[in-house]
């Protein structure tokens, strides 16, 4: 047989059945989310990254599908590695490909041919000057233009394929959408080896910023858990026995496509075929060809992996010619690497090398690599392993990871610490270093709040702690606890802590002991304990004095600050002791420290410097980066900048995961008020009797108190006042404030507490509830200050009063509030003028229900309303435009491209006539732009 004969086989010609999408069903349901939102008039960047083989390509296929299924357009374009010096080649692949599968994007590319030649050249024939220079951001908007002319009424998925691959000019289309995407009914979607595309990449930085836009949404595909693996192979053959499933499970690492293959190749019971004999044979013969400085090669790159650079390659064989290896089918060159044409070339070619060559070439790459900064200490320490050093791969592995804790990198030290564990529980060797390297595993994975990786090594390590020394089961205790608290088992982890605590003893004074009390203590004030976080702490930050270290006595007094704060309600003190630590923490290099220290601050000072300075310590770290977000999202939202507001929880969205459920029913409380803000019932409904409800974290402390608030404001709206009075007595209970002082957001629904009481008839509760709140002399924060004034106001309306609570929350500045107090003193005070501001400002910060809350107040004190179906003059010159063309039946899309508005803009100024005119429907919108035009003669 030939080798011709047997390239089928190789390269993915092995008959198999069609497997069904394994082990992707959350990110379908994420980028689903991102078409239907796009649908709404919010385009998005995608960004789909994975390793070689993890599915990018499927998953999209899949989306595509769904998508079809929905009536969208749909657009594909592939980057291939022959075509990486052609520019706009994706782009152009894309046109090409739709001229087939969706004629008018052709047909609307074909009107823009004077400029889309440049992309597709066949368009020059229609172009009426082909010759003349395109600059690239006109070329860019007029691709952009096409694809959405093209999807009329509908949204276009485009899906650019494996875009490593594709020139600079494609990347900068890329980059340029991103800053025109939201305008427009296009959601695009970006495939990427996340491997090919690495820090030493030029375009590293440019991909950085992208994925910080709010409207780029980066979904990695990280590898399948060992049962999506199962279900792959078993959908590959059925019959496969147990054991070769167990075995390809194994082998595959959770690459589908690798687990696919395997599969396919398995045959007979019992056994997993070994590399197939018509591999080896291929590779001999192509090999045969070579000379001998080509062979030598082969057997490097064989042992350099699936793939290798030139640079390497040239350091062990500098003989070798690598494109002779290309020119023989068993490698592809992508620009100055090199990768096997398929993974069982590499194995293939990989078996044929001596094992003690094979060990002398792994510990040459690992030297090369080593003098090079371009490649990660993972891949050095694996060389290091097969070369059978396993002792100095680890060395390698805890070199990097001291490096990166020391530049506050806690997500990279815990993946290299992980890495360790893992290299050690693989060589009996190392089995002395096993329990240190766990330790620091789940030390690391904690502070990077990596909770699904930790959880097996904390429950295995718990279940064993009886084996453990007395100070190893303190340190392990600490952090099982609060790993417990995030993750939802808040009684368990009370338990546990109170457990603990109590069988200290002597051990008080010891490091391990200090931090498990520094942690019992944040976890009773999480929970709500003032007293027992106190006691706690004291003992706490004396063991952490004894013990010298800064960390934890940093971690210690910030605990302390925020207790003390609750205790003596002064904010400056608490402030200033608070920015100390943050400095403290700086000078000494303590960079998770300084994060806590910031984010502790910003949510007592609620200054936007102080929330941003939070935000930018938490990203850099990568420790709560979610919870520094949230902080900045609800100042954004109470100062009126709800835009902002919805662009960071579209951010904290892509990083809550679903297992956390502390933290996704902390988010869902706090969206629920930005939909309560904007008058969204129904999704802030949707949030608060979903599944957070049902969990522990709802009901405890700080986080029990915001869903109470946003509970209770939304019974407020609905006008059930005795259940919004309950909620919100709740939310500002004695023990809560007494807790937490301006960090709960208790005081600050005081005046709709006061209202909801009045209105039930609860006068002299009214009257209790304001001077509880007045006893914690809380008037130094400007919210609460406002809340206050406001509160007054409602219980006692005069016009004195209306004046201080307006004068206050504009201090503040709280615009909903003010404007609540404008209806309010038009309600009581019949103050036409008042509630016909407080319309105006309800509709500044796009709180409609509020607009109509105030035209309320004005309808039942007789004012006369405008006519508005008889005049336009309530209306801007822009959205009498709008209204004419929803007379002439335009749907809000193509009202966006018949004005070069957005979608959004569309939709708001259609919200704003409604609102104005005092109609419900587009139908009456309408008729009342039919009855303004005049008669025909």
């Amino acid at each position: 047989m030939t080798s011709t004969q047997v390239t089928p086989a190789v390269s993915g010609g092995v008959t198999r059945r069609e497997v069904e999408l394994v082990g992707r069903d959350a990110d379908l349901r994420r980028l689903s989310r991102v078409l239907i939102r796009a649908e709404e008039g919010a385009g998005s960047i995608v960004l789909i990254s994975g390793e070689a083989g993890i599915g990018k390509t499927r998953l999209c296929a899949e989306l595509l599908r769904w998508h079809r299924q929905r009536g969208g357009r749909m657009l594909l374009g592939r980057a291939a590695p022959q075509e990486a010096s052609m520019p706009y080649a994706a782009l152009a692949d894309t046109l090409r490909a739709a001229r087939r599968a969706e004629p008018s994007v052709w047909a609307a590319a074909r009107a823009r041919a004077g400029i889309l030649w440049a992309v597709a050249p066949e368009l020059a024939t229609e172009a009426s000057g082909p010759d003349r220079a395109v600059d690239r951001p006109v070329l860019f908007e007029a691709l952009l233009d096409a694809v959405d002319e093209a999807a009329g009424d509908g949204t276009a998925l485009w899906v650019l394929d494996d875009i490593h691959w594709a020139d600079d000019s494609t990347w900068e289309f890329v980059h340029y959408a991103a800053r025109r995407v939201a305008d427009l009914a296009l959601v695009l979607a970006v495939t990427y080896r996340e491997e090919e595309i690495g820090p030493a990449h030029p375009w590293w930085p440019g991909l950085v910023r992208l994925k910080r836009d709010p409207h780029v949404l980066s979904v990695p595909l990280a590898r399948l858990t060992p049962a999506d693996g199962e279900r792959i192979a078993l959908a590959t053959d059925p019959a496969l026995p147990r054991d070769t499933v167990t075995a390809i499970v194994e082998r595959g690492a959770g690459t589908p496509l690798l687990v696919q293959e395997l599969a396919s190749l398995a045959s007979g019971p019992g056994h997993l075929l070994r590399v197939p004999d018509i591999v080896r044979a291929t590779v001999r013969v192509r090999a045969g060809r070579l000379d001998l400085a080509g062979r030598a090669l082969l057997e490097a790159a064989a042992v350099a992996g699936l793939e290798a650079e030139a640079e390497l390659l040239a350091s062990v064989q500098p003989e070798g010619r690598p494109g002779d290896l290309v020119s023989a089918g068993l490698l592809d060159q992508e620009d100055e690497r090199f990768r096997f044409r398929h993974p069982l070339l590499q194995e293939a070619a990989y078996l044929e090398v001596p094992a003690g060559r094979r060990r002398a070439l792994h510990e040459q790459i690992a030297a090369a690599m080593a003098k090079s900064t371009s490649y990660p200490a993972e891949r050095v320490a694996a060389h290091l392993e097969r070369a059978g050093r396993p002792d100095a791969a680890l060395s390698e592995l805890e070199d990097a990871a001291t490096e990166a804790s020391g530049t506050g990198r806690v997500g990279r030290a815990a993946t290299l610490h992980l890495g360790a564990l893992q290299l050690a529980y693989r060589h009996g060797t190392l089995a002395d270093q096993r329990a240190r390297l766990e330790r620091a595993a789940i030390g690391d994975l904690f502070l990077a709040s990596r909770w699904s990786e930790l959880d097996p090594l904390v429950r295995k390590a718990w279940a064993d702690r009886d084996r453990l020394s007395r100070p190893d089961r303190m340190w392990l205790a600490a952090v099982t606890c609060f790993h417990l608290f995030w993750t939802g088992a808040i009684r368990e982890a009370w338990a546990l802590v109170e457990h603990e605590a109590a069988g200290l003893d002597q051990d008080e004074s010891s490091g391990e002991g200090g931090l498990l009390l520094t942690q019992a203590a944040l976890l009773a004030w999480l929970k709500g304990e003032p007293a027992a976080a106190r006691a706690f702490i004291d003992r706490g930050l004396a063991a952490a004095r004894c013990t010298g270290d800064l960390d934890l006595e940093a971690r210690a007094r910030r605990t302390e600050i925020v207790i003390s704060y609750g205790e003596e309600q002064d904010l400056e003190l608490a402030a200033a002791r608070l920015r100390e630590q943050a400095g403290f923490a700086h000078t000494h290099g303590l960079d998770v420290a300084e994060g806590f220290a910031l984010l502790f601050l910003s949510t007592i000072t609620n200054a936007l410097g102080d929330v941003q300075a939070a935000r930018k310590a938490a990203d850099r770290t990568g420790v709560l980066s979610w919870m520094a977000a949230l902080g900045e999202a609800r100042l954004h939202l109470v100062e009126g900048r709800r835009s902002r507001c919805e662009d960071i929880f579209r951010q904290i969205r892509q990083e809550v995961r679903p297992g956390v459920r502390t933290v996704a029913a902390w988010v869902d409380a706090e969206e629920a008020c930005l939909f309560l803000h904007r008058g969204d019932l129904d999704e802030a409904r949707r949030l608060l009797y979903g599944p957070s409800a049902a969990g522990e974290s709802c009901r405890y402390g700080i986080i029990g108190s915001q869903w109470s608030a946003a509970h209770g404001w939304l019974a407020w709206e609905e006008r059930r006042f005795p259940e919004a009075s309950a909620h919100l007595a709740s939310a500002g209970a004695e023990n809560v404030m007494r807790t937490y002082n301006t960090q709960s957001p208790g005081l600050r629904f005081l005046p709709l507490h006061v209202d909801a009481l009045l209105r039930s008839g609860d006068n002299d509760g009214a009257a209790a509830a304001i001077s509880a709140a007045e006893a914690f002399n809380l008037g130094h924060d400007r919210f609460m200050a406002a809340a206050l004034a406001a509160a007054r106001f409602r219980l006692e309306p005069t016009l004195e009063r209306a004046l201080m609570a307006e004068e206050v929350t504009a201090a503040a500045p709280w615009p909903w509030l003010r404007a609540l107090v404008g209806c309010w003193r038009g309600e009581f005070l019949q103050d036409t003028g008042g509630a016909a501001d407080a319309g105006k400002r309800f509709e500044e910060i796009g709180a409609h229900l509020g607009v109509r809350r105030a035209e309320a107040v004005l309808q039942r004190l007789g004012a006369r309303l405008p006519r508005r179906e008889h005049s336009a003059s309530v209306l801007s010159p822009r959205e009498i435009e709008v209204a004419e063309l929803v007379a002439e039946g335009l749907s809000n899309p193509a009202i966006a491209r018949r004005l070069y508005l957005s979608r959004p803009t569309v939709a708001s100024h259609v919200a704003h006539i409604l609102t104005k005119l005092g109609f419900s429907s587009r139908t009456q919108i309408a008729a009342w732009a039919a009855r303004r035009r005049p008669l025909a003669p």
